[in-house]
């Protein structure tokens, strides 16, 4: 299904009845949207999916829909709370699935020869409002405020020279100047990228609408649910101790109303306190192989295969940094969701002990 977890189907998805699946969370992990790594992280995929759980279920105590059904231990469906202590929580997560209409790739030719490849929306369009048990093919992003990392800065750096392009970034963060890392807004920000295209391209919100295949009165809806998801989030980082919540994102089907999909809440979904994301993986490249980096920027425009493309490969990671890593996913997850599910350290032995990598 994607680089970091796999699908596996049960019962496949009909336009107006529900498929049934199951994710299965692997130790991989992503930097730029690279893909598979070198590593992997022993117990990130259980820790991601048991805090992904505690939120979908606390959601769910709130009234909000997702397809969320349980997590699996041993052929069993069990919700968090059954889980018993340093049992090391469980890697899969039975879900309902929806049917993906993907937007056609068609390449487009710039007068210098230049190619890139453009997306055609029109099923969407030339649907909307009869579509039901899909994908919408967003993903909806919800800032409280820009970390070291934020994406925010990268597209800030890519338009230097272009004062309008710098102009309309700055507006839609509600922002009259260029902000530095670590500020924090007074209310939350919403914005949207495209969910099923080869790289994420940023949207108004009147794009977002018309690529969403979403009556208006549904589009409309979307704003309110991301902020609830973000208020229940940040509700938990706070009594963790492990906040500030500075950013996440949700994804969405509609089946007779708008229901989360995907996975939320999770130190790989959203940004947690000073240094509780795999970010600090991002800046480790930065600052260990940055023509990585870069080769993954300038690659990922040239569509689907561009990772076989890129010339600069990934190297691997110190064998002492993957396994503090392993112990960050696996302490933050025990904090998070209030019980000892996982033998790690303390959080903030861990966090003590990342400091070098950080630097």
């Amino acid at each position: 299904m994607g680089s970091v977890k796999d699908l596996r189907v049960l019962k496949p998805a009909f336009e107006n009845s529900s498929g049934l699946g199951e994710f299965v969370f692997s130790d991989r992990y992503s930097v730029f949207d690279w893909g598979e790594m070198p590593d992997h992280i022993p117990h990130k995929g259980a820790a991601l999916a048991v805090m992904a759980a505690y939120n979908f279920e606390g959601l769910a105590e709130r009234s909000i829909r997702s397809h969320y059904k349980g997590l699996v231990v041993d052929g069993k469906v069990v919700r968090v709370s059954d889980l018993p202590e340093m049992s090391g929580g469980s890697n899969v997560m039975r879900v309902e699935l929806a049917m993906v209409y993907k937007p056609i790739p068609r390449p487009f030719i710039f007068s210098n020869g230049r190619s890139n490849v453009v997306y055609d929306y029109s099923f969407f369009e030339n649907n909307r409002g009869h579509l039901n048990n899909y994908l919408i093919p967003l993903e909806i992003i919800f800032r409280n405020g820009l970390p070291k990392g934020s994406s925010v800065f990268s597209r800030l750096k890519e338009a230097e020279g272009d004062q309008e392009a710098i102009l309309n970034i700055l507006a839609s963060l509600g922002l009259s100047e260029v902000p530095k890392p670590g500020l924090m807004f007074k209310k939350p920000v919403i914005s949207y990228t495209t969910k099923l295209e080869e790289g994420d391209s940023h949207l108004i919100p009147e794009e977002a609408y018309m690529i969403s295949g979403l009556t208006r009165e549904d589009f409309s809806d979307i704003e309110k649910l991301a902020l609830e998801v973000d208020d229940f989030i940040s509700e938990q980082v706070e009594r963790a101790g492990i906040g500030p919540h500075w950013d996440g994102k949700i994804e969405l089907r509609y089946h007779d109303g708008l229901e989360l999909v995907d996975v939320l809440g999770t130190l790989d979904e959203n940004r947690f306190g000073p240094e509780l994301s795999k970010e600090f993986l991002r800046q480790w490249y930065h600052s260990n192989q940055p023509e990585f980096a870069v080769a993954c920027s300038e690659f990922k425009r040239t569509g689907k295969g561009w990772q076989e493309r890129s010339p600069v490969k990934p190297i691997p990671l110190p064998a002492e940094l993957v396994s503090l890593t392993s112990q960050m996913y696996m302490s933050a997850a025990n904090l998070y969701i209030g019980r000892r599910l996982f033998d790690s350290p303390e959080l903030d032995i861990v966090v003590e002990k990342l400091k070098p990598y950080r630097s």
